[in-house]
């Protein structure tokens, strides 16, 4: 039979390996997980505390574990967040793999990239008017260009004139929610499908 101080010294230890690797995440809900954790130990161990080796073993690697509770929250702030920081952390949370981070990432960065190059068109149209814009070659409609800082291809025709301004703004606008619900979306769907599979 495991002694109440020896159970509570074996719980601690393992509790305050968890502490340190939650560092950074407040400290209201660091409190709470390990609160969880130290509930899910003692009952695992059994009335003597006889297994709580085993129970501890049964929760795992603490640093794995905090990592586990680290993703959930990045996940959980990011489906609320308007900040592409969090929501590009939490989409990072919600891929299984690194070459699925690697693509989230991309693709977040794809959609941003877009939305800077609308509002680049738009800016420019408001400093250089002739060089900005949304140029064509007459007759050949694969000559679609969107300048932002160049010359337009000689013979071309601008497509907006100033309302390049306005419609670059709002079309940015517009791929920076797109990029964010999608985003969102994904995670909301990873976490959905992980709680499935724990069920």
């Amino acid at each position: 039979m495991t002694s109440a101080a020896g159970l509570e010294t074996k719980i601690d230890s393992y509790l305050a390996r968890v502490r340190t690797a939650l560092r950074g995440l407040p400290e209201s809900e660091i409190e709470d997980i390990l609160r969880e954790l130290r509930s899910h130990a003692m009952e695992l161990s059994g009335k003597d505390g006889q297994g709580i080796d085993e129970a501890l073993e049964s929760l795992g690697d603490p640093v794995a574990l905090a990592k586990t509770y680290r993703a959930e929250n990045h996940m959980v702030q990011a489906e609320c967040s308007g900040s592409p920081l969090v929501i590009l952390q939490g989409l990072r949370a919600a891929t299984r793999n690194r070459s699925g981070r690697v693509a989230a990432t991309a693709l977040y960065f794809f959609g941003y990239i877009n939305l800077f190059i609308l509002w680049a068109a738009a800016a420019e149209k408001l400093i250089t008017p002739s060089h900005a814009g949304l140029w064509y070659v007459p007759g050949d409609i694969r000559s679609l260009t969107l300048v932002v800082s160049d010359y337009p291809p000689p013979g071309a025709r601008e497509l907006l004139g100033w309302w390049i301004v306005p419609i670059g703004l709002l079309a940015g606008w517009g791929v920076k929610v797109l990029t964010d619900r999608l985003a969102q979306w994904w995670i909301a769907r990873y976490r959905r499908r992980k709680e499935l599979r724990e069920v």
